[in-house]
């Protein structure tokens, strides 16, 4: 077989030329090339230029090459004394016995390599730009093998490193927003322990995907630092680029890159090279690329190299400030080296200024975890086996504020949905799960730790940093949630480091402070309390000098504090009822409090210290869980007790258990609201059911209210059905609608014709003209609220003429209208007429208040004002 040939220009063939930027096909590389393709770079010149740098290790290399010692023996007598000629013979002789596989190219490059000649395989590539182990598309094609297996998961646990989920399957966008350069607003206002100071916070545009941080219209810079807290889903954002790489044929992001290196830097604890950490956690163990070729092509396609560098937070200070290595991190973050490169790099928020000290000029963008709307579907599709499980935690966070906010943060939404998954409900005492939340952060940056370990430093570091949360929290001027760093002690750094408390500084006029805080309110309430029942385990008259400054005024902001508080600590929930029960002020508020903390406490003993109550709200499950606890505890009846019960179909087994107490026999009004959700169809089936049980033990209190919100899923035929029913069971039924539109108000109505409703409530629906329509279920009304409906004058006309002279009603709502003193002034003259009326709303209808006033004190006297627009009896 003759080579093909090729011209050689003397000694300018040896000078180096850049490798192309090529694409690979993903396939297999060694189906691209033809026969004749194989030799098109090994030509006759080439082989001689390798002969006069091999000078005597030829014999080694030949025997590498697969040359017997005859083949060898018989090349040196055909041309004595002559060692390039015979070098140049034993390459001819060799590449004549290959075959037209693409391994002949790479055999003499190993083979070159095994003899430690590098040089004359790096003089090779230069001067061929061969396709194979030794070029650009290999090492392109060996970092998208090692994505292949590294960025197709991401964590399915926030501390199991052998828990992974599907990137594809389980990525949530990012809520991201771009600081504009220049632009700052100084509207935040924070106390401090000295004085109260406004922070310069910058302007931001909101990102609409990760797309957006490669388009250089956007972002302007070919810097960018992505900031964000712990959890907040930083690494997991570039596991997703990584992953886009996987296919170079798509040539990734935007097109404008064509080698992109992830470098996870918190594997950086000896060394901030990134040429070291390639070929430690990139390049494959075999891989036959040098560093030096390696570096080469880096420097070669600088422009073209995309750097994504994961937790700049995560390198120990001496590693990344060491002078040694190439490509250090530090060299990359300040601008010194790959210059023209793409750099995304990422941190915690204290390392910020570190980076922008050294380069300012980076696009400055913030993680601030996921969109309400991103995290319900981050919780559905972590709970897609079971979707009804997913739909009752989101509703669960939609009436809990506190992790409603928390669960943005994909860590805290992660850890939830397994907590949730695995017992349908979360721990049933806040107190457990918190330390679970705790847990978690500890762990993800401690996984070598025993549990006892972990248990034990992490209780230490909460209780340094918990002194510090409760001087905040009690503070006699307000409560404060940003600290300096000299309020602390050795915690700071160990507590930073593991995400229980985050610093960031912060332009201030002038001049610049440097100001940390906890990742959520409810944390740093956690952490006090933690701090405060070692307190009383160290010395209770301290404990009762803090908790003395719990008082009338600030008792129900400490809630969660107390409540911690309570969960770890029986002796401590002891001492903070009897605290409560020598308060003045909101007795009902204090009594859902004390609940709350008795139940917290798991103390059946303590529900001697509650006082009997007259008047009991639950608006949450929480409030519905103390109550339970307290019925269970408390020694019954509770005779006369008004109950007003707000639940959704999540919390009818509670209901029920609560309307089957022996302490509620004596029971006075018992008002159940219920809320239809988003998606259930069959759940007002699932009330009359739980009802149909309890109803004969309080048949004469028990009223239902059935609530049908703007987003809440409701047929005609199924609500009116299941109504007509409940009627047969119960004694009062009331209907609330929020927001839907007038034709199925009117229809729902038309279909509740000769069904006896105790009351009725439309809000934020157009009646205009249509006010007529309440007539077909008005004769049973007592009370009727038709608020922000769009009713002009008119419509008052029409609603007096359905409201007969005697008619029982009691209560009349029409705040948020449009009405003349004429039409007023006719209404109230008409509801002279209706002996029974206790309550009249008309607030913000567009007349001055002391108008509305006299109107009613002349033709209502009986009625009070009690507020601006509200008469009562």
């Amino acid at each position: 077989m003759e080579l093909a040939h090729m011209e050689v220009e003397g000694s300018q063939q040896w000078k180096a030329r850049k490798v192309p930027l090529c694409q690979p096909d993903p396939a297999n590389l060694s189906q691209r090339y033809s026969h004749s393709d194989l030799f098109a770079g090994i030509t006759e010149p080439v082989l001689r230029k390798i002969s006069e740098k091999l000078g005597s290790e030829w014999q080694k290399l030949a025997t590498h090459l697969g040359l017997s010692a005859a083949e060898i023996e018989r090349i040196m007598m055909d041309d004595p004394g002559q060692t390039e000629n015979q070098i140049f013979n034993m390459l001819v002789k060799w590449m004549r016995q290959q075959s037209t596989s693409t391994d002949q190219r790479d055999v003499l490059c190993t083979a070159l390599m095994e003899i430690g000649r590098r040089d004359i395989v790096e003089d090779l590539i230069e001067i061929t730009g061969l396709q194979g182990p030794y070029t650009f598309a290999y090492f392109q094609q060996q970092i998208i093998n090692n994505y292949k297996q590294t960025a197709t998961t991401i964590p399915g646990h926030p501390t199991l490193q052998t828990c992974n989920v599907g990137i594809e399957e389980f990525f949530i966008p990012l809520y991201l927003g771009k600081n504009i350069p220049g632009k700052t607003k100084s509207v935040r206002s924070v106390r401090l322990q000295e004085r109260n100071i406004f922070l310069d916070e910058a302007q931001q545009i909101i990102l609409k995907s990760v797309d957006d941080l490669f388009n250089q219209e956007i972002v302007k810079e070919i810097k960018i630092l992505l900031c964000g807290g712990a959890g907040t889903g930083k690494s997991t954002l570039l596991v997703k680029v990584a992953n886009s790489c996987i296919t170079l044929g798509l040539k990734p992001l935007h097109g404008r890159f064509h080698l992109v290196l992830w470098i996870k830097l918190r594997h950086m604890q000896q060394s901030s090279c990134v040429l070291d950490y390639i070929f430690d956690q990139i390049l494959a163990r075999n891989t036959k690329l040098t560093k030096h070729i390696v570096k080469r092509f880096i420097d070669d396609h600088e422009s073209g190299i995309a750097l994504l560098l994961d937790g700049v937070d995560e390198i120990p200070s001496h590693v990344l400030e060491s002078e040694e290595g190439v490509y250090r991190v530090q060299d990359i973050l300040h601008n010194r080296v790959l210059t023209r490169s793409f750099v995304l790099v990422t941190t915690r928020p204290h390392r910020k200024q570190y980076i922008l000290k050294g380069h300012p000029n980076y696009a400055h963008i913030q993680t601030f975890g996921f969109k309400p709307h991103d995290r319900d579907q981050y919780i559905r599709l972590n709970l897609a086996d079971d979707a009804d499980m997913g739909e009752a935690l989101i509703t669960h966070l939609k009436v809990n504020a506190n992790l409603r906010e928390m669960a943005v943060v994909p860590i805290i939404s992660q850890m939830l949905c397994l907590v949730w998954k695995n017992h349908k409900s979360l721990p049933e005492r806040i107190t457990e799960l918190y330390k679970e939340f705790a847990v978690a952060l500890f762990k993800r940056r401690n996984k070598d730790m025993s549990d006892e370990q972990v248990m034990s430093n992490m209780m230490s570091i909460i209780d340094g940093l918990g002194r510090v949360a409760l001087q905040g929290l009690l503070d006699c001027r307000g409560e404060r949630l940003m600290f300096k760093e000299s309020e602390f002690q050795s915690d700071l750094d160990e507590g930073r480091a593991v995400g229980f408390v985050q610093g960031e500084k912060f332009q201030c006029g002038p001049g610049e402070e440097e100001l940390f805080s906890f990742p959520h309110k409810s944390i740093q309430e956690y952490f006090a309390a933690c701090h405060l029942v070692k307190l009383l385990d160290d010395d209770e008259n301290n404990f009762r000098h803090q908790l003395e400054q719990i008082g009338d005024g600030n008792v129900l902001a400490m809630e969660y504090l107390l409540r911690f508080c309570c969960g770890r600590s029986e002796q401590a929930a002891g001492l903070i009822l009897d605290h409560i029960q020598e308060m003045q002020g909101d007795e009902k508020k204090h009594q859902r409090l004390a609940r709350l903390l008795l139940f917290e406490s798991s103390s059946e003993e303590l529900a001697t210290k509650l006082v009997r109550p007259t008047n009991v709200h639950c608006k949450s499950k929480e409030d519905l869980k103390s109550l339970s606890y307290y019925l269970q505890h408390v020694t019954p009846p509770l005779d006369g007790t008004d109950f007003y019960i707000y639940v959704r179909k999540q919390e009818l087994t509670l209901l029920k258990g609560i309307l089957l107490s022996d302490s509620m026999k004596s029971a006075g009004l018992i008002m159940v609201h219920y809320f239809l959700s988003e998606q259930e169809r069959e759940e007002l089936s699932l009330l009359e059911e739980t009802l149909g049980v309890v109803v004969e033990q309080h048949r004469a209190q028990l009223h239902i209210v059935v609530c049908i919100e703007a987003k809440s899923w409701f047929d005609v035929g199924r609500v009116s059905h299941s109504f007509f029913r409940m009627q047969e069971q119960k004694g009062e039924l009331g209907l609330v609608m929020n927001q839907q539109s007038p034709d199925e108000v009117v229809d729902l109505l038309k279909a509740l014709e000769r069904c006896r409703l105790y009351s009725l409530t439309l809000c934020g629906t157009n009646l205009h003209a249509r006010v007529r329509h309440v007539s077909h279920i008005l004769s049973s009304l007592r009370l009727l609220h038709l608020s922000a409906c769009r009713l002009v004058d008119d419509d008052v006309k029409d609603l007096i003429s359905i409201l007969p002279a005697r008619h029982g009603l009691q209560g009349l709502n029409l705040d948020g209208n449009a009405f003349s003193l004429d039409a007023v002034r006719s209404l109230t003259q008409h509801l002279q007429g209706l002996p029974e009326l206790r309550g009249l709303r008309l607030t913000n209808i567009g007349l001055d208040a002391e108008c509305i006033r006299q109107a009613v004190s002349q033709d209502l006297p009986h009625l009070e004002e009690i507020e601006e627009g509200i008469f009562e009896d």
